[in-house]
């Protein structure tokens, strides 16, 4: 990116960055019907340099963490005694050959903060080859990496985040921004986990640019730029903003095919795996 540019946007951003956000997204009642959103995607990653084509699923769902180990509660008693987050879940399967990426990712976010503020992430990885496991949690400046390969092998690095977001959080993250008003920010982004080599992850600093729909359709667009990266990613005109598209920065693209709310943690019989597969949007 040229670097007139690049000064350009940085000069463009509030001086506040609180104020890109709109306070209440993940208060809203929405995450409170006892449901979940579930989204499918047709989705494109690249594996040994080849683009292999799969399907991913990203869920959203209100839960509550116990406060004092931020794990999900049995018995839920309100706040302050638990903490009440929207849990993000990306999990996707990646053919590679005989065998397959089996990954999932979930990214804990405290709801009643303005920019959905980091809780907890954990990772899991597995094909043939070994298992890989991440976790962070905010209580604990630690990134704590468990492999199978030599390089990380088993390892805690300092990870501080701060007012960082993480980049596997950013399809949630992006749509508590306030569409309506903000137009550029800046971020302090944590580089990626979700891989089966997880390494101690940078913070970079980013800008984004937000371009809005001409016309009463259509949905806002998302720019990210990390020095030379750039990730597009585009969302629903209407709340809650879904996530309909995902250029990213390393060459995978995520194209919306289906989202609805419903229990799925109750659609567990013989023939419900037909509900993920069923054409059309809703």
């Amino acid at each position: 990116m040229p670097s007139f540019f690049l000064a350009a946007l940085l000069a463009a951003a509030a001086s506040s960055d609180d104020a890109a956000w709109k306070p209440g997204f993940g208060a809203d009642p929405l995450w409170n019907d006892g449901s979940a959103e579930v989204s499918t995607y047709e989705t494109v990653d690249l594996k040994y340099g080849i683009p292999r084509s799969s399907q991913a699923v990203l869920i959203v769902v209100a839960e509550d963490l116990d406060r004092a180990r931020l794990v999900k509660a049995d018995h839920p008693a309100g706040e302050p005694a638990t903490l009440r987050v929207l849990k993000f879940n990306h999990v996707r399967s990646v053919p590679a050959g005989v065998y397959t990426y089996q990954q999932m990712l979930s990214a804990y976010s405290a709801a009643r903060t303005s920019r959905l503020e980091p809780v907890k992430v954990t990772m899991t990885s597995h094909e043939w080859c070994g298992n890989s496991f991440v976790e962070w949690r905010r209580d604990r400046a630690v990134l704590e990496i468990r492999s199978y390969f030599e390089t990380p092998a088993d390892t805690d690095v300092a990870l501080a985040p701060g007012d960082a977001v993480f980049y596997d959080a950013l399809p949630l993250q992006l749509r508590a921004l306030d569409f309506g008003r903000a137009r550029s920010g800046r971020l302090r982004v944590v580089e990626s986990v979700f891989t089966n080599r997880p390494l101690a992850p940078r913070i970079d600093e980013a800008v984004f640019e937000i371009t809005r729909p001409e016309g009463p359709a259509g949905p806002y667009r998302v720019a990210v730029r990390r020095g030379g990266r750039a990730d597009a990613l585009d969302f629903e005109r209407e709340f809650p903003h879904r996530l309909v598209h995902w250029k990213r920065s390393d060459g995978g693209t995520m194209r919306l095919k289906r989202s609805e709310r419903f229990r799925y943690w109750e659609k567990n019989a013989p023939g419900d795996e037909g509900r993920l597969s069923s054409a059309g949007k809703r």
